[in-house]
């Protein structure tokens, strides 16, 4: 490994020693990249210190702190990443070959191009990232902040930045427990162009006791994250059109409705439909659910 590298892969890890040696070795095997990998320890109480410690391989420095979430963790890596380009990978998954090679080579070659977005595939459903009639789409032209919005494109696992674009773009929202990889991509692609490869580059765990299960959470996140962006980049909502922005945040809260509707959250359930009303007035749905649900009050 040279002292700049091509490449700093940035890992958190919290509590995954199990599946970290795995996760390393698949993204060490990869050839024809020069990398080094910032695993950064989030606080583990399980024999993560041990591995990273006695880990045989120089490419591989290990960061310990304090457990203070998955966004702090990826800042720390990004802070003390010496490569030229920036990836991200978590340390429960899989890279496959040409993961990193591939998305390198296309920004050594493309200088106007600051992200590169790979497909991967979802575990253990067996079913791609991206589906292939979007992925099509997506590898017809240029991506920016209007198709990962629409497709939520925010599976870092199978990206790779440039260095600049990371560093001007700012470090992940510390405020989101689920969401800070897809809030990273659009803030990013606001001001960088981005391109799709379609290829599979990595594997994706689901698990089902995982945070991102949280439906409740993960519809909350994406409702704050898209009025954040508009808020923070006004520009944005002519990108997407007002129209469109405006349907899929009534369809997020009606979704939220019901997840909170069958937690017996009446109240909660009350208030989102009232918000998905107050942006489409003329949509039936919203307005015969919100009777539907007085109705059942009564």
């Amino acid at each position: 490994m040279s002292a700049v590298p091509d490449v700093s892969v940035v890992v958190p890890t919290f509590n995954r020693a199990h599946v970290l040696g795995a996760s390393l070795a698949s993204l060490l095997a990869e050839t024809g990249v020069d990398l080094e990998v910032v695993v950064v320890d989030d606080g583990s109480t399980d024999d993560t210190a041990r591995l990273l410690g006695a880990h045989p391989d120089p490419r591989v420095r290990g960061i310990a702190g304090p457990h203070a979430g998955i966004a702090a963790a990826r800042n720390r890596g990004v802070a003390a990443a010496r490569g030229r380009f920036i990836a991200f990978h978590d340390s429960d998954d899989l890279a496959l070959p040409g993961r990193l090679g591939a998305p390198v080579a296309y920004l050594q070659a493309h200088p106007d191009v600051d992200a590169v977005i790979q497909n991967g595939r979802m575990l253990p459903a067996d079913r791609p990232w991206i589906p292939p009639h979007v992925a099509r789409v997506l590898a017809s032209r240029p991506v920016g902040v209007a198709e990962v919005f629409r497709w939520n494109l925010g599976q870092l696992q199978g990206m790779c930045f440039t260095r600049r674009s990371v560093e001007a773009t700012g470090p992940l929202d510390r405020t989101f427990d689920i969401l800070d990889d897809l809030d990273l991509v659009l803030r990013l692609t606001v001001r960088f162009r981005a391109v799709f490869l379609d290829r599979v580059a990595f594997t994706y765990h689901v698990h089902p006791d995982g945070v991102a299960r949280d439906r409740t959470k993960v519809r909350e996140e994406s409702i704050r994250l898209a009025e954040k962006l508009v808020h923070e980049h006004p520009e944005v909502l002519r990108v997407v059109g007002p129209s469109a922005f405006a349907r899929r945040q009534a369809r997020r809260y009606g979704r939220l409705a019901t997840i909170r509707l069958a937690a017996g959250d009446v109240e909660g359930a009350r208030g989102a439909l009232a918000r998905a009303q107050a942006l489409r007035p003329h949509d039936l749905r919203y307005r015969l659910r919100t009777l539907w649900l007085r109705g059942r009050e009564a």
